[in-house]
């Protein structure tokens, strides 16, 4: 009966509890706070005066790694950290030990999750191939990796320029996919996971970060990373299975025993990349159990979209052919209105921030979370979704194609080229961001609202101008048509 009981458990827990690394019905928002090659404008040293406007928008921030790494760490060498050499060395080309520590304990202080960005799936030698320097993690112990924790299916074994250290790999075979630039670490080594575990919790302890985002996990079996959660209790964890596969992002989640989620690279290539890039909406929608159209990728299904981090691009992807095309407000629009965690590209938080926290707010007001109700009612000429929030209904449209009316018992409260936001009447309001003036649409009635008093013109399609105001505050009730309304710096085209 015992063994029963607890088949039935581990059966339960797989299927559907969330774990403390999948925050359950969460709101948060993340940052990814670099891009390659960004030290001189996301170092730690120029992240710290920005900890107080990040904090407004979002709830959780994804550091690079800040290990040694391979390379002039003054510069960011060649890799920027992603062939660390020394684990225990937090010197880096991001900046500091003290540095990090100092933006860590800004961060936390302003209610900010810190992710570290944790590289375990491979390691650099320092004047050779295989000759690892010692991990000194004070309280949590010493390490010292030598060849026989590299798996002995590395390119070492083989390769003709590894010179004296061909032949010396010595580890079991490797779990998942090689890296080539670096030695495989064999991780079904008792000796490599205490390594990495201590690591982790060093990194709690000493560094004030809370979460993980593993970097390359198809380089090792996703149980490895489960174990590792288990053992470091993050916050969030978040794995990089870099796969348009739905059937193999899943696998791998499965794999962590639900302890991880990962990011929707399925979500960006058929949605993002395929689908919004090229006008063809229809790729934007998937069908949970033949039944219902949602939001396409780990989010369109019940059974995994809680467990999904959502991004448009990512320091990799926006350096080659893999980066998004289209309309980046537009695919905001489409992260900001689904389930999932949503993660905000450096880039694009300073290029389209004004657009992305009007979204945040939207996304707040209605109360959406990685585990909302999300349907796709249109998915041809454009694309519209009723987002189910804590607090009310999001309806999202996207498309030059898309219709302009606002929909009985919903206010217009955000837009841009080709997108807008609809928020239920039911919602009490709707927090005016940074300052930005806010229009908001209720059957026939416009509102405006802004912090200062700003230019207010209301205009006919026609070119008939019917206001021409400076104000903060401004209510009027239009008859049936198509205006331009402009407040500030905000323009908004709505029908009647």
């Amino acid at each position: 009966m015992k063994r029963i009981f607890s088949s039935v458990l581990a059966l339960f827990l797989g299927a559907g509890a969330l774990y403390a690394q999948v925050p359950r019905h969460s709101q948060d928002i993340m940052l990814q706070g670099f891009y390659w090659n960004s030290q001189s404008l996301t170092g730690w040293t120029q992240l710290l005066p920005e900890v107080s406007d990040i904090s407004k928008s979002f709830t959780m921030i994804w550091l690079p790694p800040s290990a040694t790494g391979e390379g002039d760490n003054k510069t960011g060498g060649l890799n920027v950290g992603y062939h660390p050499q020394q684990w225990s060395n937090q010197q880096s080309c991001w900046g500091s030990p003290d540095d990090l520590k100092r933006l860590t304990a800004a961060f936390r202080q302003a209610g900010v999750h810190v992710i570290a960005d944790i590289v375990i799936n491979h390691r650099a030698g320092f004047t050779g191939w295989g000759d690892f320097s010692e991990d000194n993690f004070g309280a949590f112990g010493r390490f010292q990796l030598t060849a026989e924790h590299i798996c002995n299916t590395d390119e070492m074994n083989t390769d003709p320029n590894a010179g004296d250290w061909r032949g010396k790999a010595t580890g079991a075979a490797d779990t998942g996919e090689n890296w080539g630039g670096a030695r495989d670490l064999d991780h079904a080594n008792p000796y490599v996971r205490q390594d990495v575990e201590a690591y982790l919790r060093w990194l709690k302890a000493d560094f004030g970060y809370d979460s993980w985002r593993y970097d390359f996990v198809k380089g090792f079996a996703g149980s490895f990373v489960g174990n590792y959660n288990t053992a470091s209790q993050p916050y969030l964890s978040v794995g990089e299975y870099w796969d348009g596969s739905y059937d193999k992002c899943k696998a791998w989640i499965e794999a962590t025993g639900y302890n991880s989620t990962a990011f929707d690279f399925p979500m960006k290539y058929d949605a993002l990349n395929n689908g919004l890039a090229k006008a063809d909406f229809s790729k934007m929608t998937w069908q949970e159990d033949g039944k219902t159209w949602r939001p396409a990728g780990l989010i369109h299904h019940k059974s995994t979209r809680a467990y999904a981090v959502t991004f448009v691009d990512n320091h990799d992807t926006d350096r080659d052919d893999n980066r998004f095309t289209g309309n980046v407000a537009q695919a905001y629009a489409f992260l900001f209105s689904s389930p999932g965690i949503p993660c905000v590209f450096w880039k694009h938080w300073t290029q389209y921030g004004k657009a992305i926290r009007s979204q945040i707010a939207a996304r707040h007001a209605a109360g959406l979370t990685n585990e909302s109700d999300v349907e796709v009612t249109v998915h041809d000429r454009y694309y519209e979704a009723h987002a189910q929030g804590d607090k009310g209904t999001l309806i999202c449209r996207i498309g030059e194609q898309a219709p302009t009316s606002v929909p009985e018992g919903y206010q217009l409260v955000a837009s841009g080229k080709g997108w807008a936001y609809y928020l239920s009447d039911n919602v009490a309001s709707v927090p005016t961001i940074s300052g930005a003036p806010l229009i908001k649409v209720s059957g026939r009635s416009v509102s405006i609202a802004a912090a200062s008093p700003v230019a207010v013109s209301i205009s006919h399609l026609s070119g008939q101008k019917l206001v021409n105001t400076t104000t903060n505050a401004y209510t009027t009730t239009l008859p049936s048509g198509t205006y331009v309304i402009q407040a500030g710096d905000t323009v908004q085209k709505i029908c009647l």
